[in-house]
């Protein structure tokens, strides 16, 4: 008998054994996560760039806005210098532009 069973091994050769991967479902797990974070990485990177350049636009914004107002009250002071405009009505658009530049001011103020 034991003869027989040494004789049928020689006779199918040594074979090997088809064990599954333990770690498969994890190594694909690992790297899903790693490119879920990679993504994440770039989108909030991208999201800071974007928010950075809006706030630089709304500081230059302001700064515009702020020259224009001294602009308009330079040439409002040089129109009642000239006599071109009414002593009433120089009051009111000073006024006005005066409480304009101070709310521009506020914002340009607030961090």
């Amino acid at each position: 008998m034991m003869l027989l069973l040494l004789q049928v091994g020689q006779d199918e050769g040594a074979r090997t054994a088809d064990v599954p991967n333990a770690m498969g479902a994890h190594t694909w797990f690992i790297i899903v996560a790693v490119g879920a974070f990679l993504l994440w990485s770039i989108s909030y990177s991208l999201q800071l760039r974007k928010e950075a350049a809006a706030r630089r636009k709304g500081r230059q914004d302001v700064v515009r806005r702020k020259d224009e107002l001294i602009d308009r009250i330079a040439d409002l002071e040089s129109q009642k210098d000239a006599g071109t405009i009414a002593d009433k009505k120089y009051k009111q658009e000073l006024r006005e532009l005066k409480f304009q530049l101070s709310k521009v001011l506020g914002t340009q103020a607030k961090p």
